[in-house]
């Protein structure tokens, strides 16, 4: 029982870790790419939409 328990909460440590990881992806490429809707207007030039 106690190894169960160990290899599923070693389990849950690294799908945690990989989902962190790619949430980490997916807003560096939303910050290198803000004009593909990953971002509203704040990232933006000033007075500039990031959509046009």
């Amino acid at each position: 029982m106690k190894r169960l328990a160990l290899w599923a909460g070693l389990a849950l440590c690294v799908a945690f870790i990989a989902w962190a990881a790619w949430g980490f992806l997916q807003f560096d490429h939303d910050i290198d790419h803000p004009r593909e809707g990953g971002f509203s207007g704040w990232q933006c030039d000033a007075g500039r939409d990031c959509g046009s």
